[in-house]
């Protein structure tokens, strides 16, 4: 088990379609946010390896539900401590999807595309890019959600991997001004058997944990 502790300061802007819209029609919205991270932790694996970095978004949504995409960079040097002579710098990752609205609900599905560019070196043993497709499913109440992420292609390198999984449980809650606390619980399942050594992938599999304390900045 992992245990993170990590503060995030936000800058946060939206700006409405610049299209009219009836009265009665929610506006579609651009939205983006910068973070600046002294460590940039994703699905409880450090990917700037205990290193500073930013992260940058753009979403478009429609406030009333509905089709929905965005593309955000975050700045990682993980690859290039396990992959000694690469030089990949940042992740981007591209999504794409529907959200439906109800009450107090919201439901989302759709396809996720994390990129790694950058310059690739032969590795000995082969080791292959760890670019990613995945879907993935979401439900959330207030502030609670549960969010499910399917690979669709081998995840993240890993040979023979297809059907891993990762599931973000969280947990969000507003306590004074702009600060907000939370809490997270992760389970990564891989799948599949390393046709090179025989191992299965199973024993990469595991569960993170993580508090954190955020303040966003009003743009």
């Amino acid at each position: 088990m992992r245990r993170f502790i990590c503060a995030t300061f936000a800058l946060a802007c939206a700006v409405a379609c610049a299209a009219p819209a009836r009265a009665e029609t929610a506006p579609a919205l651009f939205t983006g946010y910068v973070a600046f991270m002294s460590n940039y932790i994703g699905r409880g694996l450090a990917q700037s390896v205990g290193q500073p970095s930013v992260q940058a978004e753009l979403d478009y949504n429609n406030s009333g539900g509905g089709f929905y995409a965005g593309l955000d960079g975050t700045s990682i040097n993980w690859i290039d401590q396990v992959y000694p002579g690469d030089s990949v710098a940042v992740e981007l990752d591209g999504y794409a999807g529907y959200r439906k609205l109800a009450g107090d609900w919201t439901f989302k599905a759709g396809v996720l595309r994390l990129q790694f560019p950058g310059r690739y070196v032969a590795q000995s043993p082969p080791a292959a890019r760890p670019d990613t497709t995945e879907l993935f499913a979401s439900a959330a109440w207030r502030n609670l959600s549960a969010k499910l992420n399917y690979s669709v292609t081998d995840a993240f390198g890993t040979p023979d991997s297809r059907g891993s999984w990762y599931l973000d449980l969280a947990a969000e809650l507003p306590i004074a001004g702009h600060w907000r606390v939370g809490a997270h619980l992760g389970r990564k399942q891989s799948r599949g058997t390393n046709p090179a050594t025989g191992v299965p992938n199973s024993r990469s599999s595991y569960t993170d944990y993580r508090l954190a304390a955020t303040y966003l900045f009003d743009a």
